[in-house]
Formats: C-alpha cells, structure tokens, sequence
C-alpha cells in the first residue's frame, strides 16, 4: 500500500496529495485479533479489526510528521442503522499509558495560518453531522476504498512557508486557502455512517513523548457502534 497521507511540520505544515490506492478491510477476524495483539505490529501497512457491529481498519503515515503520528481511520458500519463516528471516538496511549491527544482541525487551520504569515480565526469547522460516502465492493465483495481520501477530496500538495513571501495578506492567499479547504476535506469530521456505509478521514496527534527506556509502542482504541477495537503497534520513525 502507498502512504495515504504525509504531513510536514516544523516551521510550516505540509499537506501533500493522497490516496488508498488499495482496499484496507482486507483481513479476516482471525488475522485482525492477532495483529491487533502483537505488540510491536506495524500500522503502516493497514490493521483491522472485525466485530458483530462493524469493521475498523486503519494504517499509519511510514514516518512522524515533526514527531506527530499521521493516521487514517475507516470504519464500516455493519448494522441496519445509522452509526456516528468521528474523533471523539479515537483514544491513542503510549505504552506506559499516558493519552496522546488529537490535534484538532482548528489547531491545524491556526498553524497553516501561522506558517503563512496571517492571522484571525481559522475556517470554522462545520458542526452538523457529515454523512459517509457509500462505497462499493471489490470483486471478493469487501468494502472497496481505492482513492478514498477522507473527505472525498483529493488531497493538494502545498508548502505555507512559501506564503510568507507572498506580498499578499496571508488571509487572502490563494494557497492558504486551498490548504484550509484540503485540512477540511481530509481531517475527520464527525460522521454518521449510514448502514453498509464506509466513511473515515485523517487524524494527527500531538508530539509523541517517550521515556528513555518505554518501548515506543501504542494503542489506539476506536469505539464504534458499542464495541471497542484496538490496535497495538510499534510507533513509526522519525523523518
């Protein structure tokens, strides 16, 4: 599988182009209960855990993005009715236990807004519920999610800190507006699944802090639709 998102920060942040270029729902329960228990697992080749409810897969950027974790979420919704789903949903812990929170996409709007130069409040976030895009199936009848990006948007590649020369206010510049309009389409919302459905997005988390000697290993947990999947894996490198 190609990486499906790569996010850049240091003094700017990057968003470059992404897309799931292959279907991550592609393993059995079994092999879902075991990778989910291996600690250590790699992410960046996608998980998955199955349950009666639903279906959670999720895969990993390949390195940190300035020593945050990049990743994308799907869920697939295997009631018969409507399921909510979005980052209220996703705990990330270290090995030792300590939570690692999610940036928001209003802290990631400010950023961009910072790196460029501007100012004021950031693209306001929309608070009604999204509804998830219906995917079909492959030919094994799995949920099909090529190209799925998130926000059913492409993803466009660019680089704020190029808007700091930019005689423009950063506010009217055309650059940083389409990075608003990519983080918004990206990052996930709240969603309500409908039944069937599969929906996700992108979540990045704050600077990952370990101890000296704690493994660099985590946990996310996903509850969705009254069941609880977790995934156990080693953190990726550093850029």
């Amino acid at each position: 599988m190609k990486r499906f998102f790569k996010t850049g920060f240091g003094a700017a942040l990057l968003v470059c182009s992404a897309v799931l270029t292959t279907a991550v729902m592609t393993n059995s329960v079994a092999t879902a209960a075991a990778a989910d228990a291996a600690s250590g697992t790699s992410a960046i080749d996608g998980l998955t855990s199955t349950k009666d409810h639903g279906v959670v897969s999720v895969m990993s950027d390949p390195t940190l993005a300035d020593g945050r974790l990049v990743l994308k979420v799907v869920a697939q919704n295997r009631t018969k009715e409507a399921a909510s789903f979005g980052p209220q949903n996703l705990k990330v812990i270290t090995a030792a236990g300590a939570p690692v929170k999610l940036m928001s996409l209003d802290q990631l709007v400010e950023e961009a807004r910072q790196a460029a130069g501007g100012s004021g409040p950031g693209m306001a976030r929309n608070s009604g519920s999204h509804s998830g895009p219906i995917l079909g199936r492959d030919s094994a009848g799995r949920p099909d999610v090529s190209g799925y990006t998130g926000g059913n948007d492409n993803m466009a590649g660019i680089d704020p800190s190029q808007a700091r020369m930019n005689s423009r206010p950063a506010n009217d510049d055309p650059k940083l507006k389409q990075q608003i309009e990519s983080l918004n389409a990206a990052i996930l919302h709240d969603l309500t699944i409908a039944p069937a459905a599969v929906a996700g997005g992108q979540v990045v988390t704050e600077k990952l802090k370990f101890g000296r000697k704690e493994p660099h290993d985590l946990k996310l947990v996903v509850d969705f639709n009254g069941e609880q999947h977790e995934f156990n894996f080693a953190s990726p490198p550093a850029r």
